[in-house]
């Protein structure tokens, strides 16, 4: 699949998106003509975890999909909405441990922008994430332990993850990416939560920063969705007197402004009344499934370590390897033990690879054509 689009596919991008929108909006959904290719989009919606919002969309339509892919739309509906309980219930359950052990904390992204939606159940959570000090690590493996969740031992010393049912918490204690230093006293510039002692908020607009950041890093590293875009998008029609000066200041001194200005410039774009446009920015975009792909991934990898790609993949550099062993900040000259101590706990203890097919998995890359068009956007949205 190229990833730019020829005028008929943008013609079904667009009934597509505009389908989303008119659930978003609560607006009427545009007329969709009988010979409409309903596979083409339950397939992308599918692949982007939007398809229980083409749901809701489809009650209100006279041309709809046949029997078959009415109850695979339905099926994806009622199952978004267990999902959604189970979570919700869940999640401030988690939250009410934290508090009766003292452990401040900050749940992030989806936790609060599911509530910003017409119906929470729109905004599915593939995970939970959660900011927490590091120092409260065992704590809070405790606490998971005790309510029956799986610690996932992820080898990442500013990560734990835990999972139950349909429950996968993601609990970081670091917001930086890529050796960033921004969020280095994020813990200074938050407020408490009302009726919690614990639980803290960022403001509106540091919580905006933080979304189009993780976008931002997102894109970097195998791409963005188009549930991303609607975020955007939802944020900025329940927020619409954010304080840009502030927003923009801070875009810059990230970096990423080039980038926000014309992810901003889309959500609004494609979810408003205007008249949806697809440029190459949204090409992109829709290629993309919930949080990139494969293909894109491997190929800005190797195009930013351009020939060290395989080398770092097999002696990863000190700036990720710290993070899996913390012992590393103090003793550096240690790092080829942590390679060896990587290597082993992977292929021996985790068995997380194999070398038949995650060989394969590296070697699947863009063609010419599409390794060209997202060289030219990323150079164009200013993004290293």
């Amino acid at each position: 699949m190229d990833i730019a689009l020829s005028d008929a596919k943008k013609k079904k991008f667009i009934c597509y998106i505009d389908l989303l929108a008119s659930v978003i909006n609560n607006t009427q959904p545009p007329n969709i003509p009988k010979d409409f290719d309903w596979e083409f989009i339950c397939r992308n919606a599918q692949r982007n975890n939007v398809l229980n919002i083409l749901g809701y969309a489809v009650n209100n339509l006279e041309n709809k999909p046949d029997e078959q892919l009415i109850k695979v739309i339905e099926n994806d509906r009622r199952y978004s909405i267990l999902k959604e309980t189970s979570q919700l219930f869940q999640v401030e359950k988690v939250l009410q441990e934290f508090e009766k052990a003292e452990i401040k904390n900050l749940p992030l992204k989806g936790y609060h922008i599911k509530s910003l939606y017409p119906r929470s159940d729109l905004r599915t959570m593939n995970d939970v994430d959660i900011l927490v000090d590091k120092k409260d690590f065992k704590k809070i493996a405790t606490i998971f332990e005790s309510l029956g969740y799986t610690n996932k031992n992820i080898l990442n010393s500013t990560e734990i993850h835990f999972t139950k049912d349909l429950l996968y918490f993601e609990i970081q204690s670091d917001l930086n990416s890529g050796g960033d230093t921004y969020y280095d006293n994020i813990w200074n510039k938050l407020t408490l939560r009302d009726d919690y002692n614990y639980s803290y908020n960022m403001t509106l607009e540091d919580f905006y920063i933080y979304m189009v950041y993780h976008c931002v890093n997102h894109f970097k590293s195998g791409g963005i969705g188009i549930r991303m875009v609607m975020d955007i998008y939802v944020f900025l029609k329940s927020y619409p007197d954010l304080d840009f000066e502030y927003v923009n200041g801070e875009f810059e001194k990230i970096g990423i402004i080039t980038f926000a200005k014309r992810l901003k410039k889309l959500a609004l774009n494609w979810f408003s009344q205007d008249k949806t446009e697809i440029d190459n920015f949204g090409e992109f975009v829709l290629y993309s499934s919930t949080y990139g792909t494969r293909d894109i991934h491997f190929f800005q990898s190797a195009n930013r370590n351009k020939k060290g790609y395989w080398i770092k993949q097999i002696f990863m550099p000190y700036k990720s390897m710290k993070k899996q062993f913390p012992y590393l900040q103090k003793f550096p000259f240690l790092l080829p033990v942590s390679w060896v101590q990587y290597w082993f706990i992977r292929l021996l203890i985790s068995r997380d690879i194999n070398f038949k097919s995650g060989i394969s998995d590296r070697i699947t890359n863009l063609d010419q054509k599409n390794g060209e068009f997202v060289k030219n956007l990323m150079d164009e949205l200013e993004i290293e």
